[in-house]
């Protein structure tokens, strides 16, 4: 059993551990307002982009041969964001896991691998897949220009034909649900991946393109593929500060419940040590 002192000091150092899942916690929940406001701002211009696009497609009739609408090879580059720190719960292992399989069953010739995240990194690394291209230090604050010069890049690659598809593993935040890991094609823009964006509506029959539909189509890409990545980007924060809100919650949870497990640990530890006296003082005093 335990003594009284051995016990107090466990429960100090439980108390020590909670401060500072406590503060976490609440460190998470300032960031997780801060994503859910980059989220809120950029979701409705998002939306209309994605609405544009999709009613371009379905009106521009078979015209267009620009390549970024037109499926190309073999060659495929998977872009995997996850955190740069731990304490989140699975969220980190989840879509790394995700992007780890879905490289193994695509089927294609080759395959470049970019992360996002001390932690995608470090994954890869172990099981000797180095990543190709690493970007640092972009998922704690995810800005604008982050994902425009990300996007051009891979846009660069895919026009010189080292990458025929890009895809972004991600994780999804939904409001009212736990998020999850998916997969999203960024290149090339093919139709059946704006099907789920809000429809215009609109005429029948094809559209006029000024000066062409190759030019307005080619024009509108760029927009498109930096508020998709951009999106992603702003996404897989708001999961991550989700996931550790709800880890140092549990965490916090735990340790309250071990403090009050010692408490009463500590008190029948006592009430023992006082029973033991006072045996140890009538024994005493029946033999004198």
């Amino acid at each position: 059993m335990n003594t009284v002192s051995e016990l107090r000091q466990h429960a100090q150092v439980v108390e020590e551990t909670r401060k500072i899942t406590r503060a976490m916690y609440l460190i998470s929940s300032a960031k997780m307002k801060k994503a859910a406001r980059l989220k809120s701002s950029h979701s409705l211009f998002f939306d209309k982009v994605r609405s544009d696009m999709r009613y371009m497609l379905e009106h521009a009739g078979a015209k267009f041969t620009d390549m970024h609408y037109i499926e190309q090879g073999k060659n495929a580059g998977y872009v995997v964001i996850a955190g740069d720190k731990g304490l989140c719960g699975d969220y980190n292992t989840a879509v790394c896991a995700l992007a780890e399989k879905t490289m193994a069953d695509g089927g294609h010739e080759r395959k470049a691998l970019y992360t996002i995240g001390h932690m995608a990194d470090e994954y890869f690394a172990r099981r000797g897949m180095d990543p190709d291209v690493h970007y640092d230090y972009i998922i704690q604050d995810p800005r604008l220009q982050h994902a425009r010069a990300i996007t051009a890049e891979l846009m660069e690659m895919y026009k010189s034909r080292k990458l025929d598809e890009v895809y972004v593993i991600y994780t999804r935040h939904r409001a009212g649900g736990a998020p999850s890991p998916g997969v999203m094609r960024l290149l090339p823009v093919l139709p059946e991946d704006l099907m789920d964006a809000p429809s215009l509506g609109g005429g029948e029959g094809d559209m006029e393109f000024y000066p062409s539909v190759n030019d307005v189509l080619s024009s509108a890409v760029p927009h498109y593929l930096v508020g998709l990545f951009y999106s992603a980007l702003v996404e897989s924060y708001a999961s991550e500060q989700y996931a550790r809100m709800a880890a140092m919650e549990n965490a916090t949870r735990s340790a309250d419940e071990l403090l009050e497990s010692l408490k009463l640990q500590m008190n029948h530890a006592r009430q023992a040590l006082i029973t033991q006296e006072i045996s140890e003082i009538l024994a005493g005093t029946g033999s004198l």
